[in-house]
């Protein structure tokens, strides 16, 4: 198993990477495997994508 910290950045690397989801507008945390994400979307194609 990552530890939170690695799954943070994982998530971060892959929202970085897909060119369809404003990443910086995102937050991510990890807590005991559990990852969220939280912020704003422009509409359902990017919520699904994140």
């Amino acid at each position: 198993m990552f530890s939170d910290e690695r799954l943070v950045r994982d998530v971060l690397a892959e929202l970085a990477w897909d060119p369809s989801i404003a990443a910086t507008k995102l937050g991510v945390t990890a807590k005991d495997g559990i990852v969220t994400l939280a912020g704003p979307v422009d509409g359902f194609a990017q919520k699904q994508a994140a």
